[in-house]
């Protein structure tokens, strides 16, 4: 079995697997951004052991998503394993439907209609863990979960506070990273919100699509994060 050692994460001093159907994962202490410049390998083969080839990716033929999108709100229930059901809203790009997987309770999913693009949106009850304690946690997931030949690669990672749509202060952790599960490569953007006074994550979301995309994602982000609430 080759091991995945992970290279240029600082996270891993304290311290995207596929899960819900997306890779996840994050670096903690200063809420400052820390990106790492050129993406970089999640990590490498030892040399004692033989290399399976990287994959190269297929060029994906689709035309960037576009920014300036218009969004309109959803509000729905989940069922996280064990927990009472949560119902959350929040705010996707316009026509995005939501669909939903009987193995997995506790998210909804919002596709485009071509089913490229996705927010993927997960009530994390209980809360019991911080944005970076919860990415901490997935960077090591990735680390044994992931061949070599997917060629994950972080691209950044940042902790940071952003305003909610309602005036207060959500307290933020971001991974984003590309990798190649078939033949496309796919950009991933996860984030953890902690929604409370606590400080604990109590939303966990990944946007996906393709590298164009990704200004458009950024956008897609940063209107579901501060949209997003629990209402009862």
């Amino acid at each position: 079995m080759k091991r995945l050692l992970l290279t240029g994460l600082l996270l891993l001093a304290v311290a995207l697997g596929v899960t819900g159907g997306y890779f996840t994962g994050d670096r903690f202490d200063t809420p400052s951004a820390t990106p790492s410049g050129n993406a970089a390998p999640l990590g490498e083969v030892s040399p004692s052991e033989p290399a399976l080839p990287v994959k190269t990716p297929v060029p994906s033929n689709l035309a960037a998503l576009e920014t300036g999108l218009d969004y309109e709100r959803h509000t729905f229930t989940v069922a996280p394993k064990g927990q009472p059901s949560v119902q959350l809203s929040i705010q996707t790009p316009d026509g995005w439907r939501l669909t939903r997987d009987p193995e997995a309770p506790g998210e909804v999913k919002f596709l485009d209609k071509l089913r490229e693009r996705g927010v993927r949106v997960e009530a994390d009850e209980p809360a019991t863990r911080t944005p970076a304690e919860a990415s901490a946690k997935l960077v090591v997931d990735l680390e044994q979960s992931q061949a070599p030949e997917n060629d994950v690669r972080i691209v950044s990672q940042t902790d940071g506070q952003i305003e909610g749509d309602d005036g207060t202060t959500r307290t933020v952790s971001t991974l984003i990273y590309t990798y190649i599960p078939n033949k496309s490569l796919r950009y991933v953007i996860v984030r953890w919100i902690a929604t409370g006074d606590d400080g604990l994550t109590t939303i966990e979301m990944s946007i996906t699509g393709v590298p164009q995309d990704a200004p458009a994602l950024d956008e897609v982000l940063l209107n579901a994060t501060r949209s997003v609430h629990e209402t009862g």
